[in-house]
């Protein structure tokens, strides 16, 4: 006899429940990428193969995500091998400090700093002793232009390194020094084999969709396996026997009573199943979700090519420029007219959300302090797009842009709107107010960085920033010069961590050895990685001269630590020292943990907050500017006064 459709009802609702209360019990640990493995039970390693095209030379593009909704994505142009660098040479990354204590006069509700969806926590990247408070980190490469599935996540990102080329540069004699990100080179990485035609995904964090109301139907690392047990579940329950089976069209309905039309709000299990599509439960009794995930998440490379712009036409190197730090340099030659790159834009109405306050003690500890007057303004504003007659900002993020630097007489590129069937650019913006563009909560605007000429492999890009710009640059050459002159003395005995740092060889000094007076300059501190504590995988790559590649790609926190010794073993110095962990129960206390024949690898002098060059108050700042002809009236909302 057959069940009754009530009977089945009764027993698909309990096992659905009996699973969604799982999910809740259980607790999902945060992880990094590097201690995530490849969550091996949760994601499947099959590979969806779809023809490619030889003739394109592209590896990376850009162009509209497989995600509903979630804008420009980024696609593989051809195979990548699991450990294969996507990119030979890291992006940018940049420091946004304490911003929401130097911008304190905006109130919550009218705070809509965009940058917010973009940034990634300093602490994970080792970059928070810049700040006091909490300092967020712009990361304008992979880490904002591609977009994040943690069940199928195929790129790993690692930790920016500061640049070694600026260990010469000194504050004494560098006027560009304080001028650009001291971070670079973060290295993407193919965390498995990706096929041509896949969107890459990079991991945000489970804190960062836990963090966003909005996002608590999006499935986390372990919800897609999660998802495959409940539909098991679903499949057994109606396949009892095959003289029991029930009609596939009481199956279909069931589906659609329990999944497509489901009551859980709230659940990361039900919401990795598509809801719209009518052809899952056919599809996915052929397939594991992860597999359909990774099926929906490729494109052709003839579609990718039709509605795209290829993102690696530019790679990056040191800048033939004196003082410009890094710069951007043909990957292959481009004909005139050939976009050069495509620039997604995030939006900033009011410039003075980036200023920032000389610092005042406050309950004994300095904070920002409006009164007290200007101390500058962040870094992250030399690498945005401005008009001298409006407040906005336009900040550029993808592969490799923020690159590119200055040079009137050598301009090779030129900016303009972007194509808006080609990415992210909604034309009717450019006709909004700023106000109107204020409550956009998602980057809807972009440029195209154009060939002016045939540009050769190998050749530096040079965008001209305007005249504006370059008179600013020559007015802080002249302040610049008679303020080294002012202060020669005090500048001239400066070192910075990162002059510590260069130097390998030397032995460091103990606790010890400055009972009596500190061997080093007061702005720097002494740091520990912590991945050495209470961990020896490191001495099978010291052993083969390969601890810093170990580094990069496993790199956790830094804890504040002291030298307590220090000894020569197998001819290389080895250092005891004790690590400062925060009490997991009580961050106002500290967990010592001694830690014997560490290599010189595990220890790191890091500039205290507010010390390092970016807070030069003669450091140079000014956006780039957009070419009048091009900026909307809509936009002009302030007065010229730079001219």
């Amino acid at each position: 006899m057959m069940p009754s459709f009530k009977m089945w009802i009764t027993l698909v609702a309990g096992a659905f429940a009996i699973i969604h209360a799982s999910s809740i019990e259980y607790t999902v640990l945060t992880r990094s990428l590097a201690q995530d493995a490849l969550i091996e039970e949760g994601i499947s390693e099959e590979i969806v193969s779809l023809p490619s095209n030889p003739s394109t030379e592209c590896g990376i593009w850009l162009a509209p995500s497989t995600i509903p909704g979630a804008g420009l994505g980024m696609y593989a142009g051809r195979d990548f091998r699991k450990g294969d660098l996507l990119q030979e040479y890291g992006d940018v990354v940049i420091p946004i400090i304490d911003i929401e204590s130097h911008a304190r006069e905006y109130s919550p509700e009218k705070w809509n700093f965009l940058w917010d969806e973009y940034t990634w926590d300093a602490e994970s990247l080792q970059m928070d002793h810049e700040g006091f408070g909490h300092v967020n980190v712009a990361s304008p490469g992979f880490g904002a232009a591609a977009n994040s599935f943690l069940g199928i996540f195929n790129v790993e990102e690692y930790s920016p390194m500061p640049y070694d080329e600026t260990a010469s540069l000194h504050r004494s004699k560098d006027p560009g020094l304080g001028g650009f990100s001291m971070y670079g080179n973060r290295l993407s990485v193919a965390k498995r084999d990706i096929s041509a035609g896949q969107e890459f995904f990079v991991s945000y964090g489970e804190n960062w969709f836990e963090t966003r109301p909005q996002m608590k139907t999006v499935p986390l690392f372990k919800d897609l396996k999660r998802a495959n047990q409940l539909f098991r579940s679903f499949r057994k329950l109606i396949q009892v026997d095959k003289e029991q089976g029930i009609p596939e069209e009481m199956a279909k309905e069931l589906w659609d009573v329990f999944i497509r039309n489901n009551k859980f709000d709230g659940s990361r299990i039900l919401g990795a199943f598509h809801h719209d599509d009518p052809n899952e439960l056919e599809i996915l009794k052929k397939m594991s979700l992860q597999s359909l995930r990774k099926l929906q998440s490729t494109r052709s490379l003839e579609w990718i090519e039709e509605h795209g712009t290829c993102g690696d036409h530019l790679k990056a190197g040191p800048s033939e420029l004196a003082q410009a730090g890094r710069g951007a340099f043909a990957s292959r030659f481009l004909p005139v007219d050939t976009v050069v790159a495509h620039v997604p834009l995030i939006h900033i109405s009011d410039r003075g959300r980036l200023n920032m306050y000389q610092l005042e003690t406050r309950s004994k500890q300095l904070r920002p302090s409006r009164s007290k007057g200007l101390l500058g303004q962040q870094i992250l504003l030399n690498y945005c797009y401005g008009h001298g007659e409006s407040t906005l900002l336009l900040c550029p993020y993808g592969p490799m842009v923020n690159y590119i630097n200055h040079n009137a007489t050598k301009a090779n590129v030129r900016l303009r709107w972007a194509d808006p069937q080609r990415g992210n650019h909604m034309p009717e913006l450019l006709e909004r107010s700023l106000e109107e563009l204020d409550t956009n909560a998602t980057a809807k605007l972009a440029f195209e960085l154009v060939a002016l000429r045939d540009i050769q492999a190998g050749e530096e890009i040079y965008l001209d920033y305007g005249e504006e710009w370059e008179q600013a640059w020559h007015g802080h050459l002249v302040k610049w010069q008679q303020q080294v002159k002012d202060h020669r003395d005090d500048l001239g005995n400066y070192t910075s961590a990162r002059q510590l740092n260069a130097d390998k060889r030397s032995r460091l000094y103990t606790e010890f050895d400055q009972i009596e007076s500190p061997r080093y300059p007061a702005n720097v501190e002494i740091k520990c990685e912590k991945l050495f504590l209470d961990n020896d995988d490191w001495e099978e790559f010291a052993a083969n001269n390969t601890i810093d590649d170990y580094l990069r790609s496993h790199r956790d926190e830094l804890l504040p630590c002291e030298i307590m010794r220090v000894e020569r073993i197998d001819g290389q110095l080895r250092y005891t020292v004790v690590m400062k962990e925060p009490d997991p129960d009580d961050d106002s206390l500290l967990i010592n943990h001694l830690e014997e024949h560490l290599p010189r690898q595990a220890i790191r002098f890091v500039d205290k907050p507010y010390t390092s060059d970016i807070f030069l108050t003669n450091a140079f700042r000014h956006d780039i500017r957009i070419p009048n002809e091009m900026f909307p009236q809509a936009w002009r909302n302030a007065i010229q006064t730079e001219r």
